[in-house]
């Protein structure tokens, strides 16, 4: 019990005629959603405070020389190992027309110092570049909390997308939310207005009144309609008013049972209008395997708890409009130039099925061939083994023993959080081949990875 205050109760009624037409009832609603979670108080906002689940896991400070050569990338990954895995080359070709964005969540935050350590030794042509941020809902780079769970997270992304694109390119930081509120996701402005808007219980709400919150415009208007006392104004509610990149890689996500079905579904419909305007938005699928976040799964019932069966996916990993990257390492005692294998080592990358949302076209040849040819050996009732549900991860890429610099020192980490702007990184370079040729870019890319031509 954490002792917090949590207004819930047991059951509501609506007529039978207004039912249909109500999407949220709060304070109820979302009672027993929160209640699977590990925290009952817990609201899903919170996937960017220390804990949480999301990040990169650390084995500790880097105990060995910083590695120089190729020779050791089965221990050590580093901007080089990446470049020869993947045979990305580095043309000189460019235009400003490309775009790269990478969300972070306050308090989660980069430490120039950190680039500055990394870029120094790994990217010189990059040494005291920073980002390009664009704050969201008063989203700021803070430096009030300092520490491995405040910035590895932050430093890892920066430090590996913008090491890889060209250093001509731009990486935009998406620096979203206050310190009080958390996480939202408002990209597109119909989110807040789209099938009832904001879900009070799980989205970030703004104006935010509490010390130290961002209150912006819309709070002024408000307050001074009603002649009461107006806080400062601190800027507009940014809903769907915030410049999109080509490429969005964001790392921080839920157990789908944490969130009701109308609201993952609302999600999902902002994420596919993402898609239709040309943009590609990728996901990390989670480090826990079958497993939600800090290894909860899922009981008959629906709620979640450590030792129980039931695979329990990650959400928006279940989502087919976005596309979600799991992790995999270059295998023990073999070099970078051999075929890689599933990350086995200190994490192991989300991967399964939805309960919630029916598998998309484009996967169904695909997953008819692995459930054919590698049909999970694990009872029938413990995973979603219809075969008709949305199955995730998308694609992978090495999500082990990365080198970063993080509060001043160098660390090796794990996740899915280095695989996600890793392959954002590649496809924005893809986009700017494209770009330069006079073509489009190339937007959401689901159907397209799924065809033998992307093989």
């Amino acid at each position: 019990m954490s002792g917090k205050k949590h207004i819930a109760c047991d059951m509501y009624h609506l007529p039978k005629n207004i039912a249909p037409h109500v999407d949220f009832v709060t304070p109820s609603i979302h009672f027993d959603v929160k209640l699977t979670h590990h925290d009952s108080t817990e609201p899903a906002r919170s996937v960017g405070q220390p804990g949480s689940g999301n990040g990169p896991k650390t084995t500790g400070k880097l105990n060995a020389p910083l590695p120089t050569d190729l020779s050791t990338c089965n221990e050590y990954i580093t901007l080089e190992c990446l470049h020869v895995l993947y045979g990305l080359e580095d043309t000189p070709s460019s235009t400003p027309k490309n775009t790269f964005g990478i969300v972070e969540y306050t308090p989660q935050a980069y430490l120039q110092s950190d680039l500055d350590m990394f870029f120094g030794n790994f990217s010189p042509s990059l040494y005291r570049r920073s980002p390009h941020m664009i704050s969201i809902d008063g989203g700021y780079v803070q430096t009030e909390y300092q520490g491995f769970d405040y910035n590895s997270e932050s430093d890892l992304d920066l430090q590996y997308g913008m090491g890889l694109v060209r250093p001509s390119q731009t990486v935009t930081l998406y620096q979203a939310s206050d310190m009080v509120e958390g996480p939202t996701q408002n990209y597109r402005n119909t989110y807040c207005t789209f099938e009832g808007g904001n879900n009070p219980n799980q989205d970030a709400m703004y104006p935010d009144m509490a010390p130290g919150g961002y209150e912006g415009w819309f709070s002024f208007k408000i307050l001074s309609h009603y002649n009461l006392p107006t806080p400062v104004i601190k800027g507009p509610l940014a809903c769907g008013t915030t410049p999109l990149s080509n490429v969005i890689s964001t790392l921080y996500s839920y157990n789908e049972a944490d969130l009701s079905v109308f609201y993952t579904a609302h999600q999902c419909a902002e994420f596919a209008k993402l898609g239709l305007m040309g943009i590609t938005i990728l996901y990390s699928s989670g480090d826990f395997s079958v497993a939600g976040y800090d290894n909860v799964c899922l009981n008959p019932n629906g709620t979640q708890s450590v030792g129980s069966m039931i695979f329990n996916p990650t959400f928006p990993a279940t989502c087919p409009y976005i596309t979600l990257v799991s992790a995999t390492m270059v295998p023990p005692n073999s070099m970078v130039y051999e075929p890689e294998m599933a990350c086995e080592e200190i994490i192991y990358s989300s991967g399964g099925w939805s309960n919630y949302f029916a598998m998309p076209d484009y996967q169904k040849s695909a997953v008819k061939y692995y459930l054919a040819n590698y049909y999970p050996d694990c009872p029938p009732d413990i995973w979603n083994s219809t075969g008709k549900l949305c199955a995730f991860p998308d694609i992978s890429a090495n999500g082990a023993n990365y080198v970063i610099a993080v509060d001043g020192e160098f660390e090796l980490v794990y996740g899915t959080s280095c695989s996600s702007p890793v392959s954002a990184a590649i496809f924005t370079m893809i986009n700017d081949a494209h770009l330069v040729a006079g073509k489009s870019t190339i937007g959401f890319i689901n159907p397209m990875i799924y065809t033998p031509t992307f093989a």
